[in-house]
């Protein structure tokens, strides 16, 4: 005798998705907006933290946050990583190039020689740039996404995920920004261009990943060709000769 068997559905996280408050993913974005104000306002002006101490405490302290938010929704975020990545990394690179193109359009200045400028590379570019780069676009997005439920389905769904995670990632960023002293007391038109390209992926894709080669290229670049930022502080804190 022949059996057949039905398809059995997936097994989803629908109940606890179901069960979990829906502003969690907003207490998550403001506890970050709030905290990458007060690194920043804390390591820079209160304590004066030289630069490359302040960038260890920032580095582990977004590593840290990250990882709290991965674990607490990475069933649900699954997809998220999953979807159009190659894509995303092309278009990252485009924009990466995009953003480079525009550093090296400023007047350069001089850098230190040897070990000490490739340490640069590595950890200010590299290593900084990425720690940013998951602060202000991948968490954005991820939040924009946990906030649609996953759904990009049709136009109007892709649009709208688009849209919220750049609105999403400009709050971040801005308040991220202005725990520095001299974005406070300064025009953030430049913080805003480099946010918008830096989300050009999760806009054009549905997925942010390619942000890690956008932002990282803008902070190698700096490096290379601006070494202390430039008059627009790509590389904030800005230390005092």
């Amino acid at each position: 005798m022949r059996v057949l068997h039905r398809d059995r559905p997936a097994v989803t996280h629908t109940t606890a998705t179901m069960t979990e408050p829906p502003w969690g993913p907003w207490v998550w974005l403001a506890a970050g907006a709030g905290l990458f104000f007060a690194v920043p306002f804390v390591g820079t002006d209160l304590f004066a933290l030289p630069r490359d101490l302040y960038y260890l405490v920032y580095v582990a302290t977004v590593g840290a946050f990250f990882a709290a938010f991965l674990i607490r929704y990475r069933h649900r975020l699954a997809g998220l990583w999953q979807q159009h990545w190659q894509r995303s990394l092309l278009v990252g690179a485009l924009a990466g190039a995009a953003v480079a193109g525009i550093v090296l359009s400023t007047a350069g200045t001089d850098h230190p020689d040897g070990l000490r400028w490739w340490f640069d590379i590595a950890w200010r570019g590299v290593v900084y740039g990425s720690a940013d780069t998951v602060l202000l676009f991948v968490f954005p997005a991820a939040v924009a996404y946990l906030v649609m439920r996953g759904d990009r389905t049709g136009t109007r769904r892709k649009l709208g995920y688009a849209g919220l995670t750049l609105a999403l990632s400009l709050l971040v960023s801005t308040s991220y920004h202005l725990g520095y002293s001299e974005y406070r007391d300064a025009d953030l038109r430049s913080p805003v261009i480099g946010t918008a390209l830096g989300n050009s992926a999760a806009v054009f894709t549905g997925n942010p990943v390619g942000a890690f080669v956008t932002h990282t290229a803008a902070h190698v670049t700096a490096v290379v060709h601006q070494y202390e930022g430039g008059p627009t502080h790509m590389l904030p804190p800005t230390e005092d000769d």
